[in-house]
This record gives C-alpha cells, sequence and structure tokens, in this order.
C-alpha cells in the first residue's frame, strides 16, 4: 500500500487534524536487513521513512544487561503526547505536533551479535508531506555540516552560499536556509557565551584595538549610542580629511536603530570608512554626539574636513554646522532633484507620452541650473526653466522657495567650485558603501548584525 501523500507535517497553531486518517507504511521497512552496527540500522531506517514522507525518532532504547536483551523502539516523530511544561504565563495560539501517531519498529539484537527490524505497526493517523525540505528534524545538520556553516561564517560567506556549499557535498540534505540561520544564531551565541550582544562588541572592538565610544542619557545605565572606527580608517582621517560623505542606512540590526555611516575620500579618489554610529533617533542632538566623536579622531584643528555633503535632513545639517562651522557644507544633488521630480509628478495632471516628455525637459533644464559656471549662464538657465514651466505656477514656487532660493549656494556649481570638494557632488559615494557593509551583515534582516569586526 503506498502512503496517501498530501499536506506537509507541520502542525499549524489552533489546526485539529483529524484522527480518521490511517496511511500504511510498513511496506518500506520490510526488507531491512540485519546490521551488527546498531547506528547503521537507525540511518537506513530514517532514510527510509523520508522516503516515505515523515520522520522518526528513537522512543526507547534498552543496551541490556544479564537477563534482557538489547532492544530499540523507533517511532513517528508525531507520535506520543504533548505535555505542558509548568509555566507561570501560558502563550496563546501555540500547537504541537504530537497526534499519538501509533507508528512503531522495533530492532531486536540476536545471539549471532547482529540487529534484526520488525513492524509492530506500520500505520500513521495523519498525513504525510510531500517534501520534508526546512522539517525540525530531517534538516537537521550533523555534526561536521555544523562545522562547515561554522567555518564559512567565520570567512563572512553568505547563508545562501553556506546552503549551496552543503547541497553540494550531500544532494539529499533536507536542510532549508532559516535553519542555516538558526545554527549560525546559536553558534553567535555559544562564542559569546554570557555575555551580551552589546557586550560582546565592545569585547570584538577592544581585541581589534577598534576606537568606540558609547552614551547614555542623564543617570540611565542603558546606551543611547555607540560610536567605533577602525584603526587605519583613523590614519587615514588624519591623512585625507579634505571631504566627508555623511548618510544613515537603516535594516542592520533587530531594533530598527540607525546606522549612520562617514565616508572619506583619498586624494586619488577612493572611499574609505571613516566611522560608524548606531544612534538611537536620527535627531540632532544625536548627530551631534556623532559628528564630535568623529571630530576627536582628528589630531589637530589644521586638518578639519574642508567639504562635507550630506543629503537634505534638517537635524543632520544644523549638527554639520554646529560641529563644524569653518567646513563648507554641500547637498547631495541627487535627493534634491528626487525631491523636485516627485513635487513635479504630484502637481502635474499630464499621462504616458506627455509626462515622459516634460519630464525629459525638466531633466536638461534643471542640468543647465546646477551645472552653471556663471552669473549669467546661472540667470539664464532660470529664465528657461520658468519659460518651460510657466502653466504650472505652483511647482515653479516650490523650487523657488524651497530649493533655489535657500540651498542653491549648495548645489548649483557656480558657488560650489569654489572649493575643492574633488567632484563630490552627490552622497553616491556613501551609498554604496552601504551595500558592501550590508554584504559583510546577511543576517540583517531583522535579526542582530554579526559584530564580526575586519581586522
Amino acid at each position: 500500500m503506498k502512503p496517501n501523500i498530501d499536506e506537509p507535517d507541520i502542525a499549524q497553531p489552533n489546526v485539529v487534524e483529524p484522527t480518521n486518517i490511517l496511511v500504511n507504511t510498513a511496506n518500506y521497512f520490510f526488507k531491512c536487513e540485519k546490521y551488527k552496527v546498531r547506528d547503521e540500522m537507525i540511518e537506513w531506517c530514517k532514510k527510509e521513512a523520508i522516503k516515505a514522507g515523515f520522520t522518526m525518532v528513537i522512543v526507547k532504547s534498552d543496551n541490556g544487561s544479564y537477563r534482557r536483551k538489547k532492544t530499540l523502539v523507533l517511532g513517528c516523530s508525531r507520535g506520543g503526547a504533548y505535555k505542558e511544561p509548568n509555566r507561570k504565563l501560558k502563550k496563546e495560539d501555540t500547537a504541537t505536533r504530537k497526534l499519538n501517531c501509533p507508528f512503531r519498529l522495533r530492532g531486536y539484537f540476536l545471539a549471532s551479535e547482529e540487529w534484526r527490524l520488525s513492524v509492530v505497526c506500520g500505520e500513521h493517523n495523519h498525513k504525510l508531506a510531500k517534501n520534508l525540505e526546512g522539517h525540525t528534524l530531517a534538516g537537521r545538520l550533523k555534526p561536521e555540516e555544523k562545522e562547515c556553516v561554522q567555518e564559512l561564517s567565520k570567512n563572512l560567506v553568505a547563508p545562501k552560499n553556506i546552503l549551496s556549499t552543503l547541497r553540494g557535498r550531500n544532494p539529499d540534505i533536507k536542510t532549508s536556509m532559516k535553519q542555516i540561520y538558526n545554527v549560525r544564531q546559536r553558534l553567535k551565541k555559544d562564542a559569546r557565551g554570557q555575555m551580551s550582544e552589546l557586550q560582546q562588541l565592545m569585547k570584538l572592538c577592544e581585541n581589534n584595538k577598534y576606537f568606540h565610544k558609547c552614551r547614555t542619557i542623564g543617570d540611565s545605565t542603558t546606551i543611547q549610542d555607540i560610536f567605533w572606527a577602525h584603526p587605519e580608517s583613523v590614519k587615514l582621517l588624519n591623512t585625507f580629511p579634505t571631504v566627508l560623505v555623511m548618510d544613515s542606512t537603516y535594516k542592520t540590526n533587530k531594533y530598527k536603530m540607525p546606522l549612520f555611516e562617514i565616508v572619506g575620500v583619498t586624494s586619488t579618489e577612493v572611499s574609505y570608512n571613516v566611522g560608524f554610529a548606531y544612534i538611537a533617533n536620527e535627531k540632532e542632538d544625536n548627530f551631534t554626539w556623532a559628528l564630535e566623536t568623529c571630530q576627536s579622531l582628528l589630531n589637530s584643528k589644521d586638518t578639519m574636513p574642508k567639504v562635507i555633503v550630506t543629503d537634505r535632513d534638517q537635524a543632520l545639517m544644523n549638527a554639520v554646522a554646529k560641529v563644524f562651522p569653518n567646513s563648507t557644507a554641500l547637498l547631495c544633488r541627487l535627493h534634491v532633484f528626487k525631491n523636485v521630480k516627485a513635487k513635479f509628478k504630484n502637481l502635474c495632471t499630464a499621462k504616458g507620452e506627455k509626462m515622459n516628455q516634460l519630464l525629459n525637459t525638466l531633466t536638461f533644464q534643471w542640468k543647465s541650473i546646477i551645472q552653471s559656471t556663471s552669473e549669467d549662464s546661472y540667470i539664464d538657465a532660470v529664465l528657461e526653466f520658468r519659460k518651460a514651466f510657466d502653466h504650472y505656477p505652483d511647482f515653479l514656487k516650490y523650487v523657488e522657495t524651497t530649493v533655489l532660493d535657500p540651498v542653491k549656494e549648495k548645489i548649483v556649481s557656480l558657488w560650489i567650485d569654489r572649493v575643492m570638494h574633488i567632484g563630490n557632488t552627490t552622497t553616491n559615494r556613501v551609498e554604496s558603501q552601504h551595500g558592501s557593509l550590508k554584504e559583510y551583515l546577511p543576517d540583517c534582516k531583522g535579526d542582530l548584525p554579526e559584530y564580526q569586526l575586519i581586522s
């Protein structure tokens, strides 16, 4: 009789499966040979169970004594009944895989010093799984596979590549990506022992001689902000402090704290990371503390940055003006134009081909304005811009009052070319560093960052 394979062998919360289901899998175990090694017989039974669509566990094992023979009882993983632990707080919407499945196999140790298997009950009272990939037991990693995961994790290999490596070594493996994440998390937890994640971060900073500093608010012992920088980054900052680019990135930790990143530029136009800061909020006070900490890395006042490029975050702009008052603050042209383009789309009712033509005109006219190198060319470009969009007075008012009048000195070539910005007119340089950084944080989708500092 072939097993009735239908639904996955995973119980869902508040779902009660019917008890009148009978699936017979005894025919999978009738041809079991005699084994001299107990574990070899167990391994064969588990492989046959996976073929049938369920997983098997050891229910009872007796090593025997003077009068008793060695015996072994194997059963379905959904056999037995769930025992509620003695907890004061009971979790709601919980479920169990235990369904008192009657399936049983019994192993006997014969006088010939061989193990023989017999089928006590080959029936199941639940549906079997079509695919056991990711199953709790079928996907469990072996000790040598866990060692492989640990070794590859230390070498900063992404989880998807770790899973590909394991499948290359064993095509029949049932492990899923989630189980790889779980194993990595347990390995990190075992590595830090009794220390918390923050204590582990501090320890790694000290071991790798990172500069690091924390801040608490008032009498509280809770850390609000933390800043760290590689020792080589400190040397580069004091050698090439001319241009700094700053921006925040997100989804790097389960606490949803923004990661503030500062990037510098060398004389050969190569990017380097100055420092990182987890800040509690993107407020002026938090940015001010992070920038003051960064300022403390400079050896003298003569090495202060000449140009600082940011997006149009008012809190960050205010902090930059406060901490580096003698530095020229520039705004990201890309972010400014993105806002202008979005505003135009909201105010313009055109659609289809006409909208595309207007957007192309907007792009051309805007480039003419920001790339103006003289006052005459700037005035001419603004007049052409007004003429092209004279049918949209609200849009023209937004551009003039929100962009051109208050921040034209931070985005137009006529003014920004008066300082040495080494071609940095956008925050693309730090945005690319965000992408490079997240390659070292493959668990950043809601999990803790992998505090695995690069020495």
